[in-house]
């Protein structure tokens, strides 16, 4: 029985010191999950705010997310860290911590941060664009949820055993050469070359990856405020200057002109044409080439002095409804021949208030030679003037003072030509997907989810008296107070940028659910737009409610607080600082 006593204890005290031990294993691998939990969640905030730092600038391809660290810096403690320029998507590889502006960080075995990229967030060659905005997901999958990118601890060596999506496979951690991931991941997260799917965890006793998820929805709130940023000071600008009057007579000096809105349809299918007396919707982003036409076939060439004369001409189609040519003979005053003789030709074309588009002077010619066979064309230096009409449509009038005959050494009289293509009308930059300034802006989209309203009277039917007054102007956050004249309810155009669909679950998009994209007063199609909800009008059910749009003004009183220092609170402005993550 003593023996009996004896060994009962025995048990009891080894089963005490065993369940201590487990207990101890088990609170400190809780000690090193959270450590990790904690160093990769720096990474992920890092990598948002590197994309939104690099959106705010002059990025071609704001949104973007950085490659990993190059392979080649592996072993070189002076680049360790530093991504790769591009990268075959997608790519595995280190954390670039000092491309992100990290100290290095490790996880709770010492081993530094591993991370991957999905295709369509990073630069796969120095040649491709991508095409992010609020619409746009990852190509990742970790365990069947959609990512834009992962950030892995990759914990202790282990040798790797087969079965369940596993691989055999004995890690080393060698510290010169290539990385092989295989020495780091595991399983489905060790597949070579890198597939897109990924896994948090695995039956297998030998997986030891711990992996965070870095969704599109994660990225898209700071991406979309480097967004408005830019569009306030690279796009509302630009807006300002289409339609002015040192581009087109007929615009009154006191105010620019802005383009007829597209009625508000599907962004994906919608032909982004513009329609008069449509003010609010899409921003009319349409090719010059699909909407702008003749509006009659030019008339001949005429004199624009009262010098000389045109003895004959003839006018032609060389490309049907698209290129028109007069040519013809032309003599000198025969009082004094000395003076100067200038031909001209005018066209008219329509539709072009109904998109944004810019004079293309390479697309007209004038052209001169002597009276003669096989006598070589002179190209002339040639002006033009376009007048905006009431309608929408532009009179675009070019001309050149013709060679003096006389000075030439030619004979009596001499032939010209006056040549224009129906491009004159040419797309505005900010339509251009390859523009070096603007092109990124239609090229990634984010004209898909931005809205567009402009005051009647700032449109092409009110050339005569151009500029909206008090009652008759868009109005910007009513709750600041519209006292004192010019303030914050004479907004002459602006935009709304709507953030990702708010639904729970989200609305599929592009649809043509106005409400899919932007919100409460901000998608009724009045006249009354807001940067957040102030006004808690009766007819809003719940002005409390989730809210993503941010307005972007693009032409406003002078009178009104600067709106790119930040010195109004309803106006956001981020700037490039260097990006420090805290514990």
């Amino acid at each position: 029985m003593a023996l009996l006593a004896i060994l009962a204890i025995a048990v009891m005290t080894f089963g005490y010191i065993l369940t201590s031990s487990l207990n101890a294993a088990s609170r400190f691998a809780s000690v090193d999950s959270a450590y990790n939990a904690k160093v990769l969640n720096q990474a992920k905030l890092a990598l948002i705010g590197w994309a939104a730092m690099n959106a705010g600038s002059t990025d071609a391809n704001p949104g973007r997310l950085p490659c990993p660290e190059a392979p080649a810096n592996f072993a070189d403690p002076a680049n360790q860290g530093v991504a790769a320029g591009v990268c075959s998507l997608p790519a595995v590889g280190r954390l670039p911590w000092r491309t992100l502006g990290l100290d290095r960080l490790v996880d709770d075995a010492g081993e530094p941060l591993w991370y991957v990229v999905s295709p369509g967030w990073a630069l796969p060659n120095t040649t491709t664009t991508l095409t992010i905005n609020s619409d746009v997901v990852g190509q990742l999958s970790l365990d069947g949820n959609e990512a834009v990118a992962l950030v892995i601890a990759p914990g202790r060596a282990v040798t790797v055993l087969a079965g369940g999506a596993c691989a055999a496979w004995t890690q080393s951690r060698p510290i010169a050469g290539t990385p092989d991931l295989r020495n780091y991941l595991e399983c489905e997260n060790a597949n070579a070359p890198a597939d897109a799917n990924f896994v948090r965890r695995n039956a297998n006793a030998t997986f030891n990856d711990q992996v965070l998820r870095v969704a599109a929805a994660d990225v898209m709130p700071a991406l979309e405020a480097a967004i408005q940023d830019r569009l306030q000071r690279e796009i509302a600008p630009a807006l300002r200057t289409v339609y002015t009057n040192s581009n087109y007579s007929g615009i009154p000096s006191s105010s620019p002109m802005y383009p007829y809105a597209v009625p508000f349809g599907n962004p994906g299918t919608s032909n982004y044409q513009g329609a008069s007396g449509i003010y609010q919707g899409l921003l009319p982003v349409n090719q010059a080439s699909s909407m702008v036409a003749y509006a009659s076939t030019p008339g001949a060439a005429v004199r624009t002095s009262s010098y000389g004369s045109i003895d004959s001409q003839s006018c032609w189609w060389e490309s049907t409804n698209d290129v028109r040519v007069c040519e013809g003979i032309y003599r000198e005053d025969g009082t004094d021949p000395s003076r100067p003789i200038g031909i001209q030709l005018t066209a008219t074309f329509t539709n072009v208030a109904m998109g944004l588009r810019a004079i293309d002077a390479a697309r007209y010619q004038v052209l001169a030679r002597d009276d003669g066979v096989g006598m070589a064309w002179i190209p002339l230096s040639a002006s033009h003037e376009a007048t905006m009409n009431t309608n929408g449509s532009v009179a675009l009038r070019f001309w050149a003072t013709m060679p003096n005959i006389n000075a030439m050494g030619w004979n009596t009289v001499a032939e010209f030509r006056l040549r224009i293509e129906r491009a004159v009308i040419d797309d505005h930059p900010l339509v251009k997907t390859d523009d070096a300034t603007f092109g990124w802006f239609t090229r990634n989209q984010w004209h898909r989810t931005l809205y567009y309203a402009v005051a009647q009277q700032n449109t092409a039917a009110s050339l005569a008296s151009l500029g909206c007054g008090n009652t008759t102007c868009l109005r910007f956050n009513e709750g600041l107070g519209c006292g004192g004249g010019a303030n914050w309810c004479n907004i002459r155009a602006l935009l709304v940028l709507g953030g990702g669909s708010l639904g729970n679950p989200p609305a599929a998009r592009p649809n043509s659910n106005l409400a899919d994209y932007f919100e409460y007063t901000n998608a009724d199609l009045g006249t009354f737009y807001e940067q957040r909800p102030m006004r808690r009008a009766s007819n809003v059910a719940n002005p409390n409610g989730p809210w993503n749009d941010r307005v972007v003004l693009v032409d406003w009183p002078p009178s009104l607080p600067p709106l790119l220092t930040g010195t109004h609170p309803q106006v956001v402005s981020i700037s490039p600082l260097r990006l420090h993550v805290l514990p």
